[in-house]
């Protein structure tokens, strides 16, 4: 028997069997290097969501403070007039229309928990007693203002949270509360959180400490305890509402599996979380296997290591916005390092930071320059007058100069308002702070401390001529007619003017010009009194007085 050999033959079995042992080896270590990247790719994935996440949570406690803070600034000043303002609580509520940009409604209850005004619907007051909602409860318990649980609205019939606030009288007695309510399907609440969703089917969703949902794409699911729903609560919600904080991989309520991320607020027990399905965070990689190892026999190795390189760069641009996150968080960037010009997902992440931080930053110096600044006049209020007062007193003492404080009202400013209603009232006093502005130096301050009182501080006074002048321009100033109801009206004003130097006190001067004011309306109203405070006497003792037209 005669044996053949043929090396052609055995050539070409050992090449495929060495083919096929490359492709095998080739084809396994890139399957492994691609679940080494998807290992990698989701704890980096999971850690931006948090830091995302956190952005938001932040957000939405700033929103929250900043209501908060309105309502306050709006209790001081219903503080001011003792809770009964002129035209009463309704009126008051209607000339604050910039609140509606920031409430839904807003309420104010008395202390027995009746409603007493209505910004959405004068119709209801009187009607409803709210004393024994959690709410009004809560609020008094605590003394101080509460952020509600979620409800639905007996006057609206929409789910709300209410924002509450509490005046209390100089005895600590409850006088009225107010309440900021915020509808939970009013897009200006939730609507710029969208942008941070993740990905074109990642949403964001707010849950209570008890888990009522708060905010969700599905609108049917909101004031929905996530227990009493059908399948209840899945794991990762069950561990979050135990306090658990951070990211999980697991399915959603819909069984979509997901990157899913939990963070708590600060302002109160709500939950903020995110997700993010699975299927979309991992697009790049999934387009990246099949092609990967379908090339792994000419190029496996290269193409591995493309693909790998591939998601580095593609992570890139999240790694760099989570710096810049950790960064805005520690205090060493600032809001710029978002406004970013990229084209890509990247690039409208950070500009979507950029704008909500401006906005941040526009609403704190708004809601500052509103608790310094008289609503009705656009001058300052008695808050910003008794800093400037202060300012001026301090520089007074270091240069030993005068200082002079004119306290001044509207004559028959009552018989203007019984006649005319308080619009025409408003419209008065608008145009008098407008007119006293202009009257003064252009280095003198003006404010509204309440009603028709205004003062003007008058610094670097030398002698009593320079306050008689002023005080004479001021008088000039109003003998024009004023526009009141479309009707021309006579308006006068008294003038009480205290001088003294920078060791008075604040409340040396009000008491002072006070005096003068009420001597100078004894003397015939339309007329000025000078009075001055003596150092060398006793705190609030009087000099000489002077009157004139």
């Amino acid at each position: 028997m005669r044996l053949t050999f043929n090396p052609a033959t055995l050539k070409f079995r050992l090449t495929v069997l060495v083919i096929g042992l490359v492709l095998l080896a080739t084809s396994v270590l890139t399957f492994v290097s691609l679940q080494l990247a998807e290992r990698q790719m989701r704890d980096v994935i999971g850690s931006q969501q948090v830091a995302l996440l956190s952005s938001a949570a932040a957000y939405i406690d700033a929103d929250l403070e900043a209501r908060q803070t309105l309502l306050k600034t709006l209790r001081e000043e219903l503080g001011h007039t003792d809770g009964k303002p002129g035209g009463g609580l309704q009126a008051f509520l209607e000339a604050h229309a910039g609140l509606r940009d920031e409430f839904f409604n807003v309420l104010v209850f008395d202390s027995g928990g009746t409603m007493r005004a209505n910004m959405n619907d004068r119709r209801t007051n009187d009607k409803v007693n709210f004393g024994k909602r959690a709410y009004f409860t809560d609020t008094v318990a605590a003394r101080e203002g509460v952020i509600s649980r979620p409800f639905k609205s007996v006057l609206s019939g929409k789910p709300v949270i209410l924002i509450t606030e509490p005046l209390y009288d100089a005895d600590g007695k409850l006088i009225l509360m107010l309440g900021g309510a915020i509808d939970l399907q009013r897009p200006r609440f939730f609507g710029q959180l969208a942008a941070l969703g993740s990905g074109a089917t990642g949403y964001l969703f707010m849950l209570t400490g008890d888990g009522t949902v708060i905010h969700h794409p599905n609108k049917a699911r909101i004031l929905q305890r996530v227990q009493d729903e059908p399948g209840g609560a899945n794991p990762a919600t069950s561990a979050a509402l135990g306090g658990f904080e951070g990211w999980v991989e697991g399915p959603t309520k819909t069984g979509v599996r997901a990157l899913i991320t939990y963070k708590r607020l600060h302002k109160t027990d709500w939950i903020v979380g995110a997700v993010y399905p699975v299927a979309e965070a991992f697009t790049p990689l999934i387009h990246l296997r099949p092609t990967a190892l379908l090339a792994s026999v000419a190029v496996a190795a290269l193409a591995g290591l493309a693909g790998w390189l591939a998601i580095l760069r593609l992570l890139r641009p999240l790694g760099e916005l989570r710096g810049h996150v950790a960064g805005m968080v520690d205090g060493t960037v600032g809001i710029d390092v978002f406004n970013v010009r990229r084209r890509d997902e990247f690039g409208e992440l950070s500009r979507a930071f950029f704008t909500l931080s401006q906005q941040r930053q526009e609403a704190e110096v708004k809601l500052a320059a509103q608790a310094r600044t008289d609503i009705l006049t656009g001058i300052d209020n008695r808050r910003m007058f008794e800093e400037t007062f202060a300012a001026a007193l301090a520089r007074a003492a270091r240069a030993d100069s005068m200082v002079a404080l004119a306290y001044l009202d509207i004559d028959h400013f009552k018989a203007i308002n019984d006649t005319y209603g308080h619009k025409g009232g408003d419209e008065v006093l608008v145009e008098f702070a407008k007119r006293l502005r202009a009257a003064v130096r252009s280095t003198d301050s003006v404010a509204r401390l309440a009603g028709d009182e205004f003062v003007a501080i008058f610094e670097g006074v030398s002698n009593d001529a320079e306050p008689a002048i002023l005080a004479g321009k001021i008088l000039d100033m109003a003998r024009t007619p004023f526009l009141c109801a479309g009707k021309q009206v006579q308006v006068t004003t008294s003038v009480g003017i205290a001088i003294g130097g920078g060791g008075a006190s604040m409340e040396d001067y009000l008491a002072l010009s006070d005096e003068a004011l009420y001597a100078a309306k004894n003397d015939g109203r339309n007329r000025f009194a000078i009075r001055r405070l003596d150092p060398a006497l006793a705190q609030g003792a009087r000099a000489s007085v002077c009157a004139g037209r």
